[in-house]
């Protein structure tokens, strides 16, 4: 099962463009957390501060099935950025 398949640079943009409103001290830790919700080849990444919900949309790849999941925005960045730039 391949869930996603993409380029760390695309993964990356797409991700960025909504951990800007995360915190990395909050009074409720899932506020540090963005979700991922992946539907076919469309992954959308959203994260809240309790105020401002941003949202985002990318076509990455990977397989056609469906799943949602929560991830430490800051932890998931730092994770990207230490892999290789090819495809993975």
């Amino acid at each position: 099962m391949i869930v996603l398949k993409a380029a760390q640079a695309q993964v990356l943009e797409a991700l960025q463009s909504v951990a800007g409103i995360v915190e990395r001290r909050h009074t409720l830790p899932i506020l540090a957390n963005v979700l991922l919700r992946k539907t076919g080849e469309d992954i959308e990444f959203t994260t809240s501060d309790l105020e401002i919900q941003v949202r985002t949309q990318a076509t990455l790849g990977g397989d056609v099935g469906q799943m949602a999941t929560t991830v430490g925005a800051r932890k998931l960045i730092d994770i990207l950025r230490a892999l290789p730039p090819t495809r993975w």
